[in-house]
């Protein structure tokens, strides 16, 4: 199907892939939509200003029949964050999967989510369907739930239980829509964390025991990458944390996040004063000055290889 051959109608999901100087992983990708029990999904593809023959090569993809809808858009190099941002007025579907470009989805991925959500559209205190990723052994890295089809709130069941694993989020449009990153000058990375947290604010998410979306952690990957690139994004990480200030959030994870506060204020160079005010939990980030120094010296050394 032509990149530009409109869809009769709006499809359920779009599959949504922000890439960055990852051709040579890009044909796997393509291969496992091209695989879908399912083809009745829109691919959309943002290319953060890639330097390694991305363009050339959906230039050349043009030249294929694929059997699925899809675009290319392609913006100045911002960070996926950004790329993400820059999707929201081509996003056709309902739901969206964010689908990394070194990544790749089960074949029965668009199918499952076109059974699943039926059960669930018109709830309007759901924010969308949560699945297992594997790697390509098979083996799972999200954390077993509960029972299948748990319905729980971000919030209150991963970050307050400290549920470990990346999980797939299919998540309603309108809702990715009204929650555009924050964007720095300067800063490439922002944490997805901040979406999720964001739209958890109000929403529940059903999570299913299933996998449909494989990954392999690359090294110059964005979970590879770490720590250094965090503090060398601070503002967008000073937001991120902020999101764990609401009393919803348990003691231990609120006062763990008031800690990588102030190591990223300290990124920032802000002063104890604006640290504070720009928190807005002063009581509780007075607790973790000493701490967050203490970190922000060790880490400046170990990451950015800076001595104090």
């Amino acid at each position: 199907m032509p990149e530009d051959k409109q869809m009769e109608k709006k499809p359920l999901v779009t599959v949504l892939t922000p890439t960055y100087n990852r051709v040579h992983l890009l044909e796997t990708l393509v291969q496992s939509l091209c695989r879908q029990s399912a083809q009745d999904f829109q691919w959309l593809v943002v290319d953060d200003g890639s330097t390694d023959g991305t363009e050339q090569y959906f230039a050349e993809l043009k030249k294929r029949e694929l059997p699925f809808a899809w675009e290319y858009h392609r913006q100045e190099n911002g960070g996926k964050h950004t790329a993400l941002n820059a999707a929201h007025p081509y996003i056709q579907g309902e739901l969206v999967l964010i689908l990394d470009s070194d990544d790749y989805l089960t074949d029965d991925a668009i199918e499952t989510i076109k059974t699943d959500w039926p059960k669930y559209r018109g709830r309007d205190d759901l924010c969308g369907l949560n699945y297992f990723r594997e790697k390509p052994d098979g083996k799972n890295i999200s954390a077993e739930n509960p029972e299948d089809f748990y319905v729980a709130n971000y919030v209150d069941y991963i970050i307050n239980n400290r549920i470990r694993g990346d999980h797939c989020e299919v998540v309603r449009a309108d809702l990715l829509k009204a929650s555009l990153f924050p964007v720095y000058p300067g800063e490439r990375f922002m944490a997805e964390s901040w979406l999720w947290n964001t739209v958890a604010a109000q929403h529940q998410w059903v999570y299913r025991n299933k996998a449909i979306y494989v990954c392999e952690y690359l090294e110059g990957g964005l979970t590879k990458s770490g720590r250094a690139l965090r503090m060398k994004c601070p503002y967008g990480m000073m937001d991120d944390c902020r999101k764990h200030f609401t009393n919803r959030v348990c003691v231990k994870v609120r006062l763990k996040e008031m800690l990588l506060y102030w190591v990223y204020a300290h990124c920032a160079g802000y002063s104890f004063t604006k640290t504070m005010e720009t928190s807005g939990r002063p009581a509780g980030m007075a607790l973790m000055a000493l701490p967050g120094a203490l970190v922000y010296s060790y880490w400046k050394k170990k990451y950015l290889g800076e001595k104090k």
